[in-house]
């Protein structure tokens, strides 16, 4: 198998071939939980934990595992287990040691689940000191037995932030993911990028602009005086993937930031020659129109910023559902419209019909849009300016 060598104080066995130069971690009073991660990991490189997991009669494994046991625990703890010849009996009789009875196990995984409720991120803390928290105790409390599910950590981390400085990421995180399949990296990933990008300029802006961020006393909702500012807040964390972004609703009014990139309402407006043009456009990622007459129904407590392509900036004064009559006489619904006043064309998003379950072709200058069960919505011809 090969030579005993002492590195550092430590005294291992090599594995067959040659000597080997390793550290062994050393145990202490309070450090058993990262002690023994190392040591399944030394374990495992000289092939010997599989004599710590189930009894073998493996026994130059069982010596390995003994010798390298021995070596990274203090002289006190080696009289005690000494006169143990198996591994898995020595590593247990150190675990019960150091991990306590039943009961003592227990009270720990109280103290820890109590840490983990009562944990809050502070205002002058920073994303990687929540998470370094969140993993301690997800760490210590796997040692105890209890695994923390991911679902769980990631709805605790997004729960601890401050609400004053979070609350634009998270509540748009909440509505484009699924946190029950989202993963803590990714999590992580996003607030990092949002706390890096925006937050330096935050507490760069002088007092009052960030008090534009937060909610106001006398109206119960939130603040839209600043929504250049909210824009710019939006930008910060909007992906390729998904362009609009909702908020959680905010006492009794929600706020919406959506990004039209692919529109510029100026194409729209000039070969508009009446009001009930609607066009069937592929850019757009959601139902838009200004005319209010239109809508069935209109719940006017949504408000917020639209952001089109040209940079030009419009209030969202509510968004509704609007009802049409098809190429054959039948009604049909198109919900989430948006009520956008100053827009002056009317828009249906093609992506946003796919959502719903339409098909959609086009062959030389016509479109044809039918619903889930084939039946022939519309048929319209392509205009002048190839929309």
């Amino acid at each position: 198998m090969g030579d005993i060598t002492t590195v550092s104080g430590s005294t291992v066995k090599a594995r067959e071939g040659g000597t080997s130069s390793i550290n062994c971690p050393m145990l202490s009073a309070t450090n058993y939980t990262v002690w023994a991660i190392r040591m399944k990991t030394l374990l495992k490189v000289h092939k010997a934990w599989d004599v710590i997991e189930q009894e073998t009669e493996e026994i130059e494994k069982n010596d390995m595992a003994i010798a390298l046991i021995f070596q990274s625990i203090p002289e006190a703890l080696v009289l005690q287990v000494g006169d143990i010849d198996n591994a898995k009996k020595v590593w247990e009789a150190i675990k019960a040691r150091h991990m306590g009875a039943d009961r003592v196990k227990e009270a720990r995984l109280q103290t820890l689940v109590a840490e983990f409720d009562h944990l809050k991120m502070k205002d002058n803390d920073t994303i990687d000191n929540l998470v370094g928290k969140l993993s301690e105790i997800a760490s210590k409390s796997s040692a105890l037995g209890e695994i923390i599910e991911e679902t769980k950590l990631v709805k605790k981390f997004l729960s601890s932030l401050p609400r004053k400085r979070y609350i634009h990421i998270v509540a748009s995180l909440e509505q484009v993911l699924d946190l029950k399949t989202t993963s803590f990296k990714d999590i992580i990933g996003r607030l990092k990028a949002y706390e890096e990008r925006v937050c330096a300029e935050e507490e760069e802006d002088a007092p009052d602009s960030q008090n534009k961020l937060m909610y106001t006393s006398n109206e119960g909702h939130f603040a839209s005086s600043c929504p250049d500012r909210l824009l710019k807040l939006q930008e910060a964390y909007e992906t390729k993937e998904d362009d609009t972004h909702e908020a959680d609703a905010l006492m009794m009014h929600e706020v919406v930031y959506l990004n039209e990139r692919n529109v510029k309402p100026k194409e729209f407006e000039t070969y508009t020659s009446r009001d009930n043009i609607w066009y069937l456009d592929n850019g757009a990622s959601n139902h838009m129109t200004g005319n209010r007459h239109y809508f069935k129904a209109l719940d006017e407590t949504i408000t917020g910023k639209v952001r089109f392509g040209d940079d030009s900036r419009i209030d969202i004064k509510g968004k509704g559902s609007i009802l049409f009559c098809t190429k054959n006489g039948d009604r049909k619904t198109l919900a989430d419209v948006y009520f956008i006043p100053e827009l002056k064309s009317n828009i249906i998003s093609l992506g946003k019909a796919t959502e719903s379950g339409c098909d959609v072709h086009m062959k030389e200058e016509y479109l044809t849009l039918h619903d889930k069960d084939g039946n022939l919505i519309t048929k319209a011809k392509r205009s002048q300016n190839r929309l």
